[in-house]
């Protein structure tokens, strides 16, 4: 037997008792003789006590032990002695005498300390993982994520779904981002690709008469890094048959209740419901009011829309733009210099602006104020209900241009003025999205995928003025983040058939790359929707982490690279040629 208990399991009451344990060294300290070992495993830390006079051989051989030592030994459970408990500690009532001590293993210096939370480079950190996870951060978010997965599990077999593995290796269908390829030994030539999500999969278990699916699903995308992406990602993946955009809704909303309470019990989230449910936007709400379709409703700071104001008022740029939004700064949350607008500027035009107008109330200095009517400076002195001090800042041109790098200027001032309350989580859902939206080149792409169902009230817009058309697609957002999102899906194969014509396929594409879901529509389809939850970033914002590598047990650096297995990495000619890979060398 290698252990009786745990490190974190001995208490008072267990005083008396012989035990085996087994765990890492964590801290040795010698008191003039006597030899205490603090030993750790993932569920505590128990201290140990080394006597010479009590077994002169665990104690000689103790003499030497040294940090992540992997130890083994036999004692008995005694009181600590009286003013010497440590309250920080589950077993800080208890420590065990040491009868006999085996050295499983000795370890070297491992690079970092593993018992303090002090920062250490990530490269670092990635490179020996494997001790990383060693460190009660790691341990502490791994264990939140199994939390979750399981109360997850729990509540959709309590559902009535049934959990069904798709396939990892499937035929390439674009879905908006570059998939990973893999080649095909027996079939010269022709290569399976990694999947983005189960999307046409989950679909067809509907046409099976699964009814209700879902999976804790592997995905994979071959695109550039952020902090809350990586090449392979872990989402919850859900599907129903017959029902309409409100029962998802429920049922994941319902989910997202039961998962806050469960796993973030210290966070604050109800004040934020209506009528006990997530408050629901619009698209175009979000947009005009925040300037985002992931808005974070911890703080208000709303837009004032000035599009028609801005037709006269005098500063040539607001006439000629079809929209104009601003927010304020309001003074009373901090002062903004010159260079902090500066900084704000430059965010604005990496989202797309080509500049950010702006100005101070109650002075005459700025573009604004010296080219704008008296007129119109009362008017947004009055709309935005300003006072001397606040700063106005503008969007101004097209609709997404106009509102996005002023969402963008909003985010940032919440986070100078500190206005995001970080013990708070403020769900919400978007709905209504546009069905399509337009390219750098002008044609149009399913602004989610082109599964998705378009509003029925919009159906005559479908070839004439398909930017207008709005679809059943819906996403949830939690304090300025995407959690995720689904959609009713097309059920009817000539629809989705359609659905492809509008987006410039021909009818010969179309068979190539999803004449499969097509001739599976033909043998009765329900109606049917879903949704898809990012799991590594649901875990990231529980545990207040800033990426998801945090919560990801062995992820890639942001090279997309695997700094512990030396990954992706060179293969053998024999193994390429087998795979019928030709590697050309770079010129």
């Amino acid at each position: 037997m290698q252990r009786t208990h745990t490190l974190g399991e001995l208490r008072k009451i267990d005083s008396g008792k012989e035990v085996i344990l087994s765990g890492w060294t964590y801290h040795r300290r010698d008191h003039g003789g006597i030899i205490f070992i603090d030993l750790r495993d993932r569920y505590g830390i128990t201290q140990l006590v080394f006597d010479p006079e009590t077994n002169p051989d665990a104690h000689a051989k103790a003499e030497h032990i040294r940090s992540e030592w992997v130890l083994k030994i036999t004692g008995k459970v005694r009181p600590r002695g009286e003013g010497l408990e440590n309250p920080k500690m589950k077993t800080g009532e208890i420590e065990v005498l040491v009868t006999e001590l085996e050295i499983l293993n000795e370890a070297k210096t491992p690079p970092f300390e593993i018992a303090t939370e002090k920062d250490v480079r990530e490269d670092l950190r990635l490179e020996y993982r494997y001790l990383d996870l060693r460190r009660e951060k790691m341990q502490r978010n791994m264990k939140l994520r199994n939390d979750m997965n399981h109360v997850i599990r729990n509540f959709f077999h309590d559902q009535d779904f049934l959990e069904i593995e798709t396939p990892i290796m499937v035929k390439g269908t674009p879905e908006g981002s570059r998939e990973y390829l893999v080649p095909s030994r027996l079939h010269a030539g022709d290569f399976y690709v990694l999947p983005q999500s189960p999307q046409q999969l989950k679909q067809l278990c509907m046409v099976g008469g699964i009814d209700k699916y879902y999976q804790i699903a592997r995905c994979f995308r071959d695109e550039d890094l952020r902090g809350d992406r990586q090449p392979e990602f872990t989402q919850l993946d859900l599907e129903m048959s017959f029902i309409d955009q409100k029962d998802v809704i429920t049922v994941v909303e319902d989910m997202l209740h039961q998962l806050t309470e469960q796993c973030a019990p210290q966070k604050e989230w109800k004040k934020y419901l209506v009528n006990g449910r997530f408050p629901q936007l619009t698209w175009q709400t979000a947009m005009e009011k925040y300037g985002s379709d992931k808005p974070d409703l911890r703080f208000g700071m709303e837009f004032v829309n000035f599009s028609e104001e801005a037709k006269t008022s005098g500063f040539g740029i607001f006439e000629k733009s079809e929209f104009l939004f601003a927010v304020k700064a309001e003074k009373k949350h901090g002062e903004l210099s010159r260079k902090d607008i500066d900084t704000l500027t430059k965010l604005a035009q990496q989202n797309g602006a080509g500049g950010l107008a702006w100005l101070r109330v109650g002075e005459e200095s700025g573009p604004v104020a010296k080219n704008s009517t008296d007129e119109f400076l009362q008017q947004i002195e009055q709309k935005t209900q300003a006072v001397a001090g606040d700063i106005i800042f503008f969007g101004a041109g097209e609709f997404i241009q106009a509102t996005e790098p002023l969402g963008a200027v909003r985010s940032e001032l919440g986070n100078r003025f500190g206005l995001k309350n970080e013990n708070e989580f403020s769900f919400a859902w978007i709905v209504d999205f546009p069905m399509f939206e337009k390219k750098e080149d002008g044609s149009i792409q399913a602004a989610h995928h082109p599964f998705t169902q378009p509003n029925t009230e919009d159906m005559h817009l479908l070839e004439s003025e398909p930017l207008k058309v709005r679809s059943y697609a819906y996403d949830v957002v939690m304090n300025g983040v995407e959690l995720g999102g689904g959609s009713i899906r097309i059920h009817d194969p000539k629809m989705q058939a359609k659905m492809f014509e509008v987006l410039g396929l021909s009818a010969d594409e179309t068979e190539m790359k999803f004449g499969h879901i097509i001739k599976a529509f033909q043998y009765g389809c329900p109606p049917h929707g879903g949704c898809a939850l990012g799991i590594d970033r649901l875990v990231m914002l529980f545990a207040d982490e800033k990426t998801i590598r945090e919560v990801i047990a062995f992820p890639k650096d942001q090279n997309a690279r695997d700094l512990m297995l030396r990954s992706p990495a060179p293969m053998p000619a024999k193994e390429l040629a087998e795979q019928n890979i030709c590697v050309l060398e770079d010129e």
